[in-house]
């Protein structure tokens, strides 16, 4: 447009110039006396010139810009009326050759060029001006108006001659332009605070919008993003790093520039190299162009297939799970069926896992279960089925089995496999396993039957030892079922109270007076059954309710003697109580014991605690830690069953115990045997040279008795003194009692 002016105004200025050099012409010629030029020709030059001239004029005046034309005296010598408009000049200050610095006077005056002295301001600006340089700028008027300023100077024949400037006003330009920014700075925020990578392509598929977290998530240059680059561009740059994989560059562009000339609505997912999982949604955008919305679903994806190994695997082994197992025990069973295959079900248990977890924590109980499955697997085929159904269980089933001896060569194999010492850290441990198996068809046609059948067979190979593997057969069933209904009475048996307690008075040898009595639990039904100790004393162990069984027989013990003491003759006696292993693991018997003692107001040290030697030796430090806490009770504590399990000296010198009880087994032959005699006598020494005292068990006749006197052994109990005897039927006992036995 500037251009377009300058020759405009160029070409103006010739005519005036040349209609003032006919005006010369015609001035001389009427002046001259004689009078030798004709005046034709300059009036016909005039009038084409002044012709001109108006339609140029005409031109400057109709257009929607402010000019205004200075020669190179900085005269005013064309303008249009926009001028004066733009520039609030008076309609007196715009005539020809009216001076530069008199034109911008008025608007210094209003401080349209800023404080200061308007005459030095106006003298500034023509020395700027005289300059002719070429300028484009906004000014922003005070009446609100913005206009665009452009100056560029007028040459004719290479000479300057003047100097063109236009005053545009682009005020709605502006405002339209600014409102657009102002939409644009919003629409941007909102794009750069949306979860996720935004991408807004417009319909030439120029990137016109992105937010820095698209930049990030693919991984682009914000220098190359900043150029908005085509479509093709970006995705070539992708293909050349690699983020489609091997692909052939320019092929890859094709396709995609293809999809993009015709966007839809899609919605899709690539991993990129870096394993970074992107999902991609995108839309067209009405009048062409199209949005692509860009998700990291990365850690939702890691989150889903975690959720669908854990619905599939045992989250610590890798094995199948007891769905898992389940699902694909019930498949192979329907193929056996199809095919008239054999298979073999194994349940695994392992023996004294517990033990392991207990003394050297879960951390290394699941290590130890991580390396069982490992040898599990090495003992398989590919196709069979390997499952943790939870805890220390595990169970296999072999496909195709041609024969049971199979299943017995392969059940030996794992004995084997699983008997080797296995290092955990700084410790060594020596696994063993109990095994029960179950046949398809013969022990059953459908999961749960094997699965019940093998863990019958399972609890078989416990009983026979452990560390061996056993078949099921019928006989196992009719067991399991008794040990089920046996479990369900005990549980029944709690709530209707029918457990009572025994008391078997213990006698002092040196004179035969009474002590005190051993609490002996017992089960009557209500029918008045009596159910012998050692049938559900152990099913109370494994199921757990000897928990509860313990904490009953410990209260109503205490009770009862705290009954007898408001006896005269009875106010020293004491009673004794078993602790089972359960109960010494449970980090409430401390609390428990300490209530109880306060509740019934008994002296802590006419209760004494048994545990047995074998419960004592599973964990021997702990054990200390605990006896340890119940001695600090004030309570006496005894070693039940001693010389039957398996003790270390080292450890039975560091027990805060107080009493041995020498098992019935050594004493029953004490006058026949003498490996007994020499048990029964090393015992008695042993515990008197650690300071404490002995009570012999199972003592049936005076023989026995005298034996046990002679070789120093402070306390005995049995048949000889008397049988357990009822609450009512103790204190009558220990009323009447004067240390003679009469039998």
């Amino acid at each position: 447009m500037l251009v377009l002016l300058v020759a405009l105004a160029a070409a103006l200025w010739r005519l005036r110039q040349l209609q003032r050099h006919i005006q010369g012409l015609r001035d001389n010629a009427a002046t001259s006396a004689a009078d030798s030029v004709p005046a034709a020709i300059p009036q016909a030059r005039t009038a084409n010139a002044r012709h001109q001239v108006d339609y140029l004029q005409s031109v400057v005046d109709h257009m929607p810009q402010g000019i205004s034309v200075f020669d190179d005296q900085l005269r005013l010598r064309c303008w249009n009326a926009v001028l004066a408009d733009v520039l609030e000049l008076p309609p007196e200050s715009l005539y020809d050759g009216v001076p530069f610095e008199d034109l911008i006077m008025y608007p210094a005056k209003r401080g349209e060029y800023g404080p200061g002295d308007p005459k030095e301001l106006v003298a500034a600006r023509r020395d700027l001006a005289l300059k002719f340089l070429p300028h484009r700028f906004e000014r922003t008027r005070p009446n609100g108006r913005t206009h665009l300023v452009e100056g560029k100077p007028m040459l004719l024949n290479g000479k300057v001659v003047g100097f063109v400037t236009s005053y545009t006003d682009i005020t709605d330009r502006k405002r339209a332009e600014e409102a657009m920014q102002s939409k644009n700075a919003l629409l941007q925020t909102l794009v750069d605070n949306m979860p996720g990578g935004i991408t807004v392509f417009g319909p030439d598929l120029r990137m016109i919008l992105y937010n820095d977290e698209v930049l990030q998530m693919l991984d682009v240059s914000p220098a190359f993003a900043s150029k908005h680059p085509h479509f093709s561009e970006v995705i070539r740059s992708n293909a050349e790093r690699g983020e489609y994989g091997d692909v052939d560059v320019e092929s890859k562009v094709a396709e995609m520039l293809h999809l993009a000339q015709n966007p839809t609505h899609h919605r899709m997912e690539r991993t990129r190299p870096d394993g970074t999982a992107i999902e991609i949604r995108g839309a067209p955008i009405p009048g062409g162009g199209f949005v692509t919305i860009y998700s990291d679903v990365t850690e939702h994806k890691r989150a889903a297939e975690a959720i669908e190994k854990l619905a599939h695997e045992d989250a610590l082994t890798g094995l199948a799970n007891r769905y898992t197992l389940e699902a694909r025990l019930d498949q192979s069973l329907a193929d056996m069926q199809r095919h008239h295959k054999q298979l073999a079900l194994i349940f695994i248990d392992m023996d004294n896992f517990k033990a392991i977890n207990d003394s050297l924590g879960h951390a290394v109980g699941d290590e130890f279960l991580i390396e069982i499955a490992q040898r599990l697997l090495q003992c398989v085929r590919g196709n069979d089925i390997v499952g943790r159904p939870g805890g220390d269980e595990f169970v296999i089933a072999i496909t195709d089995l041609d024969e049971s001896t199979t299943a017995a060569i392969l059940a030996s194999e794992i004995l084997q496999a699983l008997s080797l010492p296995l290092q955990l850290g700084p410790h060594q441990v020596v696994p063993s396993a109990s095994l029960g198996i179950s046949i398809f068809p013969d022990d059953g046609r459908e999961r749960v039957t094997l699965m019940k059948n093998a863990d019958i067979a399972m609890y078989s190979a416990k009983s026979a030892g452990r560390n061996c593997f056993r078949f099921f057969d019928a006989r196992m069933t009719q067991s399991a079922e008794a040990r089920l209904r046996l479990e369900g009475e005990l549980r029944l048996a709690l709530e209707r109270k029918e457990l009572v307690l025994h008391y078997q008075p213990q006698i002092r040898a040196s004179n035969g007076r009474i002590i005190g009595f051993e609490a002996l639990v017992r089960w009557q039904k209500a029918d008045g059954e009596l159910v012998a100790p050692m049938k559900f004393i152990p099913l109370a162990e494994e199921t757990g309710l000897i928990v509860p069984i313990g904490q009953w027989v410990l209260r109503t013990a205490c009770m009862t003697l705290a009954a007898w003491h408001t006896i005269e003759c009875m106010q020293e006696l004491s009673v004794s109580v078993n602790l089972s292993a359960r109960q010494l693991k449970d980090e409430t018997l401390i609390d428990q014991v300490d209530d109880i003692l306060t509740q019934t107001g008994i002296h802590p040290r006419l209760l004494e605690l048994e545990i047995t030697e074998s419960v004592a030796m599973e964990n021997p430090v702990a054990t200390v830690e605990i006896l340890l806490e119940l001695k600090a009770l004030g309570v006496k504590l005894s070693i039940d069953d001693f010389g039957t399990g398996y003790s270390s000296l080292a450890y039975l010198k560091l027990l805060p115990i107080d009493r041995l009880k020498l098992d019935r087994a050594f004493v029953m032959d004490i006058e026949t045997d003498p490996n007994d005699a020499a048990i029964c006598t090393a015992t008695i020494g042993l515990a008197h040279n650690l300071g404490l005292e002995v009570i012999a068990e199972g003592v049936e006749n005076k023989t026995q008795s005298d034996y046990l006197s002679a070789l120093a052994c402070d306390y005995m109990q049995g048949y000889y003194f008397s049988p357990p005897l009822s609450d009512a039927d103790a204190a009558a006992f220990a009323t009447t009692h004067d240390g003679i036995i009469r039998r």
